[in-house]
């Protein structure tokens, strides 16, 4: 997610103020107050040249009508309880419809209800205008539960903090609503948007892993299981098959078989020069994404690899864990001004000879990350290298590469 910039040339959609205003604009008036505001504004503005008094009177005789429907709203401020229920989280750009859980808790009907988002954060926009919006109430009986829709517009991935829910009635006067903030404040994560890589090509092989996929994932020791055995001398304790043991009487161990399967690497560079736009870095996790899904389909195991200040490591595939969870990974990921190439050689280096192959999405070629190339294929890793950049390469590549540039439509990769 881009960092919030706020200044006088701030969108309109993105600046805090404006984005306040219209939300309570829309809690506090209903249509026909907005149209009575709007008679209020040209009355002062037609009357205000002259020096006759009957000229205000239409513009006091509305503003009366308004200072009563102000204290009709604030003691008829609704008993309510609400519980936003979100849908499974989407991806950058698209829509979030969820639901939410409204009950009446006074001892009274309630009518004409409205619910919204409260001001949501930088990067997600209430979209009242989307034909499946759903926030009114007519009519609500005592202790009545009803299920409403709301929708989000997601603009850029992250992981946000929803604020509470509005909600206010219009009646008795039909002009004014006194908006009360309540439910609880959520937490949701927008994926990265994907750039989909169906047919990406993978170089790999099956490579041997000490331990097996328990070893590979640094959880216990054991390789996989093939079978049972009797003990004999010198065998570990903890290989005992105890249930064996407990229904024969003899000691039963459990024999295991080394495994050999496919490991990719997905080495992901974070850096992004001060005068390149965010959009480039995002295309870059779009990427990525498509690549960990095309993967991921085959059962093959992969490792992210996050270079920046720090180097974060994360492992998904077969019984490790899911593509939903390396996508919060992605979710969260921030751009950096630059990359110490040295240390992060450094920290791969225990990783790299049990990959079967890594893909390494570059933002530029230099000296530096052509070394970290060689070091890689040097340890007998191969690799496959894709730059993503809208500029010209600092240095011309000495090996076979794929330049994506951003200004493509698709961003497909062969």
């Amino acid at each position: 997610m881009p960092k919030k910039k706020y200044s006088f040339l701030t969108k309109a959609e993105d600046h805090f103020f404006i984005k306040k205003a219209v939300i309570y604009a829309r809690m506090w008036f209903t249509d026909i107050g907005k149209i009575l505001c709007g008679i209020i504004f040209l009355g002062i503005m037609v009357s205000s040249p002259g020096l006759q008094i009957s000229a205000y009177l239409m513009p006091i005789f509305i503003m009366t009508i308004f200072s009563s429907a102000f204290i009709f709203a604030f003691f008829s401020r609704p008993k309510v309880s609400l519980k936003r229920i979100l849908s499974p989280s989407p991806c950058a750009g698209e829509y979030l419809v969820y639901q939410v859980i409204l009950k009446n808790l006074g001892k009274r009907p309630i009518r004409d209800l409205k619910i919204c988002e409260d001001v949501l954060p930088f990067g997600l926009y209430d979209a009242p205008d989307h034909k499946d919006y759903r926030g009114t109430v007519d009519w609500l009986e005592p202790e009545e539960t009803l299920t409403l829709k709301l929708i989000i517009r997601c603009k850029y991935r992250g992981i946000y903090d929803l604020p509470n829910l509005l909600v206010g009635t219009s009646f008795p006067s039909g002009l004014l609503r006194w908006p009360l903030r309540t439910g609880q404040k959520d937490r949701l994560i927008v994926y990265p948007k994907f750039i989909s890589q169906t047919d990406f090509v993978v170089p790999f092989k099956r490579v041997y892993q000490p331990g097996g996929i328990a070893i590979s994932s640094n959880i216990g020791d054991s390789n996989e299981f093939l079978t049972t055995r009797e003990y004999r001398r010198g065998d570990r304790l903890k290989d005992i098959h105890w249930a064996s043991f407990a229904r024969t009487g003899q000691l039963i161990v459990k024999e295991f078989v080394d495994e050999y399967f496919i490991r990719i690497g997905l080495l992901l560079d974070t850096a992004l020069e001060k005068r390149q736009k965010n959009e480039l870095f995002e295309t870059r996790i779009s990427i990525a994404a498509g690549i960990a899904d095309a993967i991921a389909k085959k059962d093959y195991i992969i490792d992210l690899f996050a270079a920046g200040d720090i180097l974060h490591h994360f492992q998904m595939g077969r019984a490790l864990a899911h593509l939903e969870n390396l996508l919060e990974i992605l979710a969260c990921i921030e751009p950096v001004s630059s990359v110490n190439l040295n240390k992060l050689e450094i920290n791969l280096m225990p990783y790299i000879k049990k990959l079967s192959s890594m893909i390494i999405l570059l933002s530029d070629w230099d000296s530096k990350r052509a070394e970290l190339c060689r070091t890689i294929e040097l340890l007998g890793t191969s690799i496959r290298v894709l730059i993503i950049r809208d500029r010209p390469l600092s240095m011309q590549p000495d090996r076979e590469i794929t330049i994506i540039n951003t200004s493509d439509d698709e961003g497909l990769i062969r």
